[in-house]
């Protein structure tokens, strides 16, 4: 860290900023330096955030300047101090002090400034931390705290203290701030050395942790003011039921096929790993079938029950979703999990395996049932998009986009916007190229949702607050007027077609 000062700026005045600074960034220091031409400042501390147990000053000294003036100058101060010449510097040592006393060594820097060789005004100092104050911190202690407290995330970050994600709201934890050093420790209990000199080499990461008998931490390490920090997502050690996700029963009916490709979709955080874990672990318990799951990485965990489930990680079991999704059709598959379509290749790899007799089940990260389509459209170059839509229109199961809003009396429940697929009007709609018309075939089909009639049911259902309703909406209007019960010119017309 570079500190800049402007005329007005004493030593202590650097001092203080560049000890805030660094708490606030980096966490609580315990041996720190800064230095400027012709003068450094030492000092060190059990907790800086409090109180300095030793500072020392080592500045150059004007020719003219010997031991005993600056030792009388000191004595008029009446701060007690240590003065010393060595190697041509003159050292200050200052005895223990609390931050509220700061204000009272100001005297110490006009010494400073009297005696040194040049002005130490207008400077740039250069600040390191040689040593952070260590908390002994243990995820696991932490995990424990998330779990008691019903968190779905976690984030660990130096200069702060944890921080949880309850009920989509972040908390602070009672920890103190961590620190550098703090957050590598934390990084080698979840992974060990291999997973820091991999987040070291890459500046990203992600892995996997297994708290046992309280679920799997789902990691994602990146780098912040040059220290690392992690966001965690905790996941249970079973995956959930049916019955726990208050989605539609149709959802459930997808996981009868056995051909098609069905998405689920919606923001960071929406739910749709849980929403598929539960369909995997649906098929798993209902057919005698080959699951293959790819993903980025690893999250929920299943035990084969009726069926056999190969769990495969990008970047360990295979090199990509792509390749993993071509070498899956040799792999005597029925179902298959791929965590994202990120690319064209992958998007290209999962409509084959759908076209070729396979449930492929995966995730986009869009707003709307609409938007993935056209999104997936939109992956191809125009001369392929003919394509691309006629091999939509006959592989889509469906898809289902997905809002949490908080639950009245606590927790969080899905707002859904559900598009079937294998339906006419869906596949023409998609084969002529008019997505903008799945909307109002959406509205109007009584198997299907939208977002503004899913968040109406919520509401007269009494499970969620008025003002949440309308947010998973579109717009307040469109919430006012399914309430009422009026359809669009557009669904209207879809409807008496």
């Amino acid at each position: 860290m570079v500190i800049g000062t402007k005329r007005s700026n004493t030593i202590f005045d650097v001092f203080r900023i560049g000890i805030t600074q660094i708490i606030r960034l980096s966490g609580i220091p315990s041996d720190v330096h800064f230095g400027t031409d012709n003068c450094t400042v030492q000092a060190r501390g059990a907790d800086m955030g409090k109180r300095i147990d030793a500072l020392r000053v080592s500045f150059k000294p004007k020719a003219e300047a010997d031991l005993d003036k600056i030792k009388e100058a000191m004595q008029q101060t009446k701060i007690p101090a240590d003065v010393q010449m060595a190697n041509g510097s003159c050292v200050l040592t200052l005895p223990a002090f609390e931050w509220r006393h700061l204000e009272q060594l100001q005297a110490v820097d006009k010494v400073i400034e009297d005696f040194c060789v040049r002005t130490l005004r207008s400077q740039s100092w250069h600040v390191n931390v040689k040593h952070y104050r260590t908390s002994g911190i243990n995820i696991n202690s932490i995990i424990e705290d998330m779990q008691a407290r019903n968190a779905s995330d976690l984030h660990l970050r130096a200069g702060a203290p944890p921080y949880i994600r309850i009920d989509n709201d972040l908390q602070p934890l009672d920890y103190d701030p961590m620190t550098p050093d703090d957050m590598r420790e934390l990084v080698y209990q979840l992974g060990g050395q291999e997973e820091i000199d991999k987040l070291e080499a890459e500046r990203e990461n992600s892995f996997q942790y297994h708290s046992a008998g309280v679920g799997y931490l789902r990691i994602s390490g990146y780098f912040k003011q040059g220290a690392m920090a992690l966001a965690i997502r905790l996941i249970p050690e079973e995956p959930p039921a049916f019955e726990d996700l208050n989605i539609p029963e149709l959802i459930r009916g997808i996981c009868g096929h056995h051909r098609g490709l069905f998405l689920v979709c919606g923001i960071t955080g929406s739910g749709k790993s849980t929403t598929l874990a539960a369909m995997v672990d649906y098929i798993n318990a209902q057919r005698h079938a080959h699951i293959i799951t790819v993903e980025d990485p690893v999250e929920y965990v299943y035990q084969d029950k009726k069926s056999i489930i190969s769990q495969r990680q990008v970047g360990r079991d295979t090199f990509s979703f792509a390749n993993a999704l071509r070498g899956a059709l040799r792999e005597d598959p029925d179902v298959i999990l791929v965590g994202e379509m990120r690319d064209v290749d992958t998007i290209r790899a999962g409509l084959s395996a759908a076209e070729t007799g396979h449930l492929v089940f995966s995730t986009l990260h869009t707003m709307t049932a609409v938007d993935t389509v056209n999104r997936i459209i939109s992956y191809f170059p125009q001369t392929e998009r003919d394509l691309i839509r006629q091999e939509l229109a006959y592989t889509l199961s469906g898809v289902v986009c997905q809002r949490l809003l908080k639950r009245k009396g606590g927790g969080r429940i899905p707002a859904v916007e559900l598009l079937l697929g294998g339906k006419p009007l869906v596949r023409d709609a998609i084969l002529e190229g008019e997505i903008d018309r799945l909307h109002d075939i959406i509205e109007t089909d009584s198997d299907m949702k939208t977002f503004d009639q899913y968040a109406v049911e919520l509401y007269q259902a009494d499970l969620v607050e008025r003002d949440e309703a309308i947010s998973a909406c579109a717009y307040a209007e469109g919430f006012e007027r399914v309430i009422s019960g009026i359809k669009s010119s557009e669904g209207r017309r879809v409807l008496n077609r």
